[in-house]
């Protein structure tokens, strides 16, 4: 019983250390900054930022009628802002499935008409029950934009039909 201490005693600071790491990994970091359409990131005043988060899932997947060239996928412990210059957009934006894949399920795809405003930061989130995609002032929440559903495809065919131009 003395060595069964002694062992756990000596395996005491070793989890502590482990456990200390693991948050110290988890603490929040500021979002990682993506440019889109040459957007600078040197001049917050001339651009918005667009905010994609787990709690959130929707993503977007293209602006005005281009499809972005970095495809990344919200996770609780990463954060990142796609940044835009200010003014009028048009956002593709799409539901994440969760993550069931035996199940059947739809992927919900949306377009945003909306003008942005520069040193803002916006959410998305989705109002299923009327099937429409909600743009967000992040300081306050207030709804800036929706747009209408515009494709419902199978998850397997893992791609939206957006509207032409």
């Amino acid at each position: 019983m003395k060595t069964f201490r002694i062992v756990t005693r000596a395996m005491r600071l070793p989890a502590l250390v482990l456990a200390g790491a693991w948050l110290g990994g988890c603490a929040h970091a500021p979002p990682s900054l993506i440019p889109v359409n040459d957007a600078p990131l040197d001049d917050p005043a001339r651009v918005a930022r667009l905010n994609e988060r787990a709690k959130n899932p929707l993503l977007l997947r293209g602006v005005d009628q281009q499809p972005l060239e970095t495809l990344r996928t919200p996770a609780a412990w990463k954060d990142y802002d796609y940044v835009l210059k200010s003014g009028r957009h048009t956002l593709w934006i799409k539901s994440m499935p969760y993550g069931y894949p035996p199940i059947p399920q739809r992927i919900r795809c949306y377009v945003i008409e909306v003008e942005l405003a520069g040193g803002m930061r916006y959410l998305l989130k989705e109002d299923s029950s009327q099937k429409r995609a909600l743009l967000l002032r992040a300081d306050t929440g207030e709804q800036v934009a929706s747009g209408p559903l515009v494709d419902e495809p199978w998850v397997f065919s893992r791609t939206c039909r957006w509207p032409s131009p």
